[in-house]
């Protein structure tokens, strides 16, 4: 596997409204693509839209709005299942 930093590029694009997440995500995977699609099933909302107004796409599929870099983390395992590795949705220890 590998690490995928995702780091969203425009925040004013109106397709943010479709993720719950702005910020920028680590994602073990495979490939690219596979990074992409691990942080829309993470972050992604279904969003009402007017009729006639656009249809809100995916922003983390999109390279206009998230590049995705291959990154080397020591904080990070690379071997593993592909998810979501920051941000963390597990509790610190109390």
């Amino acid at each position: 596997m590998s690490l995928w930093k995702l780091q969203p590029l425009d925040l004013s694009d109106p397709n943010w409204e479709a993720s719950s997440h702005r910020g920028p995500v680590i994602v073990r995977a495979p490939d690219e693509q596979a990074a992409r699609d691990e942080a829309q099933r993470a972050f992604g909302v279904k969003t009402r839209f007017s009729p006639g107004a656009a249809v809100r796409t995916p922003p983390w599929q999109r390279a206009s709005l998230v590049a995705a870099e291959r990154i080397r983390d020591q904080r990070y395992e690379e071997d593993g299942p592909t998810e979501v590795l920051e941000p963390s949705f597990t509790l610190p220890p109390a």
